[in-house]
């Protein structure tokens, strides 16, 4: 191998190197928001600090976006349904097995939600009352019509309570 050609070889070498690290760049920063079923990373949009005390203004929002902390540091964000129960703000997620979201909110329940476009840092935490698990499942059977999304076949829900800290 002469002197010249490896010079042209780890010259080109360098030109796609950074050709691949702006790529990369370019889709990580379009790439931050969810969209239907493809995750994200940050959410964008203004962070309100206010506290909600009703979150009816939800009631209406079909989908809404979750952001968590998985263990190696990238945010990973998702869109969820939400739903809003006597004044309170729940996220539900159905199947067998639990969803990327819910392992990370497991390791760390700090979350922001991005809804309408506002964003919330919330605490998310597992609801374990069966009674109000089951008055949730109604209330998202209403919403969400599951008869016409899953058929007779609707899944069982798990169902999370968003609070402010």
């Amino acid at each position: 191998m002469t002197r010249q050609f490896s010079f042209r070889l780890i010259s080109l070498l360098a030109r796609y190197t950074n050709l691949g690290i702006i790529i990369f760049s370019v889709s990580i920063l379009s790439a931050c928001q969810p969209r239907d079923v493809r995750p994200g990373m940050w959410l964008r949009g203004e962070v309100l600090t206010q506290r909600v005390d009703d979150w009816s203004f939800a009631s209406d929002v079909e989908e809404i976006h979750i952001e968590t902390h998985p263990w190696y540091g990238i945010p990973h964000s998702t869109t969820i349904w939400c739903g809003v129960f006597r004044g309170d703000l729940y996220v539900g997620s159905y199947g067998t097995d639990k969803k990327v979201w819910e392992k990370n909110v497991a390791r760390d329940p700090q979350v922001r939600l991005g809804i309408l476009g506002k964003l919330y840092n919330l605490v998310i935490k597992p609801v374990t009352d069966d009674v109000l698990s089951a008055e949730l499942a109604v209330a998202y059977s209403e919403k969400y019509d599951m008869a016409e999304v899953f058929g007779n076949e609707i899944p069982k829900w798990r169902f999370y309570r968003a609070e402010q800290h």
